[in-house]
């Protein structure tokens, strides 16, 4: 599964990742902080959706990039 990590800066970040969940292929992208032991954990931040539908997030990005 492939894995992106986006810093947002020096204690967040934004992981985009592939996932699978009961036989679905899935795409999430959430906000991760730094804790103060040092460890990278998920905020409640983040959205997760079906592979199927990437085509058409990536459609809405791009529109929303060219606007």
């Amino acid at each position: 599964m492939k894995r992106f990590e986006l810093e947002r800066s020096a204690t967040e970040k934004l992981i985009i990742e592939e996932s699978e969940f009961k036989g679905h292929q899935l795409v999430s992208l959430r906000i991760y902080f730094l804790s103060d032991d040092e460890q990278w954990l998920p905020t409640k931040k983040g959205v997760t959706f079906k592979r199927e539908q990437l085509d058409d997030v990536l459609a809405a990005l791009t529109q929303i990039k060219s606007a």
